[in-house]
């Protein structure tokens, strides 16, 4: 019996040790990842274009979801990770109540945001307070502006996630007996835009940005499609041509974040399909050198 036991105790052992071996190097680290601290493992899982993680409703959410627009700080973090390492700066010229800047503050970054609405700032700080983050500078004011005081070929990341064309000025009806207004905050103080005033002012922000991010710097732009009166917007897509259209703006990739948390609707029923947008967009960039300019 001892006999069986010590064979079998040996056999345990060397499987142990086979798992050990295996998993350590499936962590191998490439030294030559210029881009983020992944091991080649996790650099594959990365590159998933799905996001179906469901992310808790933590860090304050309840303060946070004053902003109608405000993203999982773990899910912003998560992503950071995949274009920076521990130490690097990223930047959020959008910043709300500042998802992007507590993903960074979780996961070691440096993070600079640009926000117009003190209400919004306010409450960043006070998230940073309760939950004992980091807090990181956020510059009051016109991202337009605002972006000319910082330091050209200064940033590693850029991550944001930008106002929706007319969404912060129409109410968002459920049925005849519900009315709520929108709780995104204006983002400017102009009459209602046509989508092409509206794209052609993300694209002037974003024109900005360029010189601020370094060579082979990487950008993350969240943004949902939209359905109004009674047709389908493929904002994103739109959008993504927008900024394809800066020279230097590379687009790399397009992930679908399946938000979890957004509820199903029938606005249509029973006469015709509406679709529940559940899912967002990320559009991923690339700063490069050499690029093909498009006209």
């Amino acid at each position: 019996m001892y006999q069986e036991n010590s064979y079998t105790d040996l056999f345990e052992n060397v499987i142990s040790d086979s798992k050990a071996k295996r998993n350590m190097k499936e962590r191998k680290y490439d030294a030559r990842n210029k881009l983020n601290d992944l091991t080649g493992a996790e650099w594959q899982f990365s590159t998933r274009t799905v996001i179906s993680k469901i992310y808790p409703s933590n860090l304050q959410h309840k303060l946070r979801s004053q902003h109608g627009g405000q993203k999982p700080p773990e899910l912003c973090a998560d992503l950071i990770k995949i274009f920076t390492k521990k130490g690097q700066t990223i930047l959020d010229p959008l910043a709300g109540v500042g998802g992007s800047l507590l993903g960074a503050a979780l996961c070691g970054r440096e993070a600079i945001g640009i926000e117009l609405n003190n209400k919004w700032i306010d409450i960043y700080k006070e998230v940073c307070k309760l939950e004992k983050l980091k807090e990181f500078k956020i510059l009051v004011g016109d991202a337009n502006e605002r972006l000319r005081e910082i330091k050209e070929n200064s940033i590693d990341f850029v991550i944001t996630d930008v106002p929706y064309w007319i969404m912060d000025k129409l109410k968002q009806t459920r049925s005849k007996n519900a009315n709520r207004e929108s709780k995104l905050t204006n983002f400017n103080d102009k009459e209602l835009q046509t989508k092409q005033e509206w794209l052609s002012e993300m694209k002037d922000i974003f024109a900005k940005i360029l010189p601020v991010l370094k060579n082979n710097g990487y950008m993350a732009v969240f943004i949902g499609d939209l359905y109004r009166e009674k047709e389908y917007h493929f904002l994103s897509a739109e959008l993504a041509q927008a900024i394809s259209q800066i020279y230097g703006f590379i687009l790399k990739s397009d992930i679908i974040w399946h938000d979890d948390s957004k509820m199903l609707h029938i606005y249509g029923y029973p006469f015709a399909y509406i679709p529940s947008l559940i899912h967002q967009h990320i559009l991923i960039f690339r700063k490069e050198k050499e690029c093909k300019l498009h006209l």
